[in-house]
């Protein structure tokens, strides 16, 4: 008998959880690009342009608590509660930063919408490891980076255009009301999700709440030391680091720091990627709106252009028909990924056109396309299914984590340097220099990220 074709993710048994995840993640895509594109114009508008980095790192420090406590919850209960409880929160601060008039409130508001991201990132990573087979999930992940597509085009754009004819406070307001409608119509399909355990009565680990809190306090600390200046900015850095070492290594893998092989450098690995991406995406709009003198919409386009390339390198890496093992995949974007940093440095030269700093984002955004989708695929299929949650949490945290820090770090520096608007290059060189010298540092860990047939045995056996 001939076997019968291998249903796609929008065949019948997966159509509806499909469409689900996707809006999902066109929502988060969409916010993502349309509220980078305003926030130069919001810091600046509420007298905070030295607070920049927090808007941006206390997002990813709160984020900390709601990726660890979503994990767990999506363990013990299914993904869905945690999912439409992360909206809520997500609208809820986008509404408190939308009406803010001063810069406290508004970075407020992005510390109660970074509690819903980081929970409904970690449920949607759930849902692709409990809902599809293991043949199934390169494909989502190609799809979850189409989602980005739309959102890449128009986003920056119409968010460039409601904030010059309006105000940016009507961007917040429309992605608090996206958030809304996402959360009406996620609840049927990722409702029938079954919990892990429920076959045998047992159910997964605790929450991990305590630990969440302290490395979120400790990072928070540390991204307030770099806003900072003055002798108390020290007491502030000794206590976030206190709280790091102590509370950390409960809440990733064994080996993690040490770049174990097989999920240890999984995790680090997608943490240093995910940190140098993020950080030179965070002030790649503010270069070339305060240095280079351009309109928020143009300055918002290159992120549209990495979305494009990374999305393509995404589909590259989810062909059914890859030639390549997929370590030497992840591999070769953490190399183009590191290449694409290093022409984001050189575009900080006053001698230089301002489109090479966009042409640096391309490139390193083809990396990232090749490299996070896979360490996600690997991730899960290397995962016994009662730690999915868990693993995908610690990705997550990795994530949030070192992009806190790097971002925190990277404020520092441009404070240091910081001269005037028009008047940064060497501040700006600062920061794309460290984000160059952290990605060639992922290179070797990338070695590392093979599971060990050892374990691989015993995971397929756990499963």
């Amino acid at each position: 008998m001939t076997a019968p074709a291998s249903p796609g993710v929008f065949s019948r048994p997966y159509r509806a959880r499909t469409l689900a995840v996707s809006s999902t993640f066109v929502l988060v895509a969409f916010a993502g690009l349309a509220l980078s594109t305003v926030m130069p114009i919001a810091v600046q508008d509420l007298d905070g342009l030295g607070l920049y980095s927090l808007a941006f790192g206390g997002f990813l420090t709160t984020g900390i608590v709601g990726t660890v406590l979503a994990g767990g919850w999506s363990d013990r209960r299914g993904p869905a509660p945690a999912l439409c409880a992360g909206l809520a929160f997500f609208s809820g601060g986008a509404l408190v930063s939308g009406f803010a008039e001063s810069i406290v409130p508004f970075l407020l508001g992005r510390y109660v919408q970074g509690l819903g991201g980081g929970a409904v990132t970690v449920a949607l990573y759930v849902v692709v490891g409990r809902a599809y087979p293991s043949a199934l999930r390169p494909r989502m992940f190609s799809l979850i980076t189409a989602c980005w597509i739309v959102p890449s085009m128009v986003g920056p754009p119409i968010a460039g255009a409601v904030a010059q004819r309006l105000s940016w406070h009507w961007v917040f307001h429309g992605i608090a009301v996206l958030g809304l409608l996402s959360l009406a119509l996620l609840a049927g399909p990722l409702g029938r999700l079954r919990p892990a355990g429920d076959e045998d009565g047992e159910k997964p680990g605790g929450l991990r709440a305590m630990p969440a809190l302290a490395v979120a306090l400790g990072a928070g600390l540390l991204q307030y030391a770099g806003s900072q200046s003055g002798l108390h900015r020290l007491v502030a850095v000794a206590a976030g680091l206190v709280l790091l070492v102590v509370w950390l290594r409960p809440l990733l893998p064994a080996r993690t720091l040490r770049a174990g092989r097989g999920i240890p450098s999984l995790v680090l690995l997608r943490g240093v990627s995910a940190g140098v991406y993020f950080t030179v995406e965070t002030y790649i709009p503010l270069m070339l709106v305060n240095e280079r003198q351009w309109s928020p919409g143009a300055a918002g386009m290159s992120l549209t252009g990495a979305a494009l390339t990374w999305f393509a390198a995404s589909w590259l890496q989810g062909h059914p028909r890859l030639p390549w093992p997929r370590e030497r995949v992840v591999l070769a974007g953490a190399l183009i990924h590191a290449a694409g940093a290093a022409v984001t440095l050189s575009g900080a030269l006053r001698a230089m056109p301002a489109v090479t700093v966009a042409v640096g984002l391309l490139v390193a955004g083809f990396g990232m396309g090749l490299l996070l989708p896979g360490v996600g695929v690997l991730t899960l299929e290397h995962s016994p299914v009662d730690e999915q949650g868990r693993n995908s949490a610690s990705l997550q945290l990795s994530d949030s984590l070192s992009s806190v820090l790097l971002v925190g770090l990277c404020g520092a520096l441009f404070n240091a340097a910081h001269v005037s608007a028009g008047q940064d290059a060497a501040a700006f060189a600062a920061v794309f220099g460290t984000a160059l010298a952290v990605a060639a540092a992922a290179v070797p860990i990338a070695r590392r990220i093979a599971v060990p047939h050892t374990e691989e045995k015993k995971n397929h056996a756990t499963v």
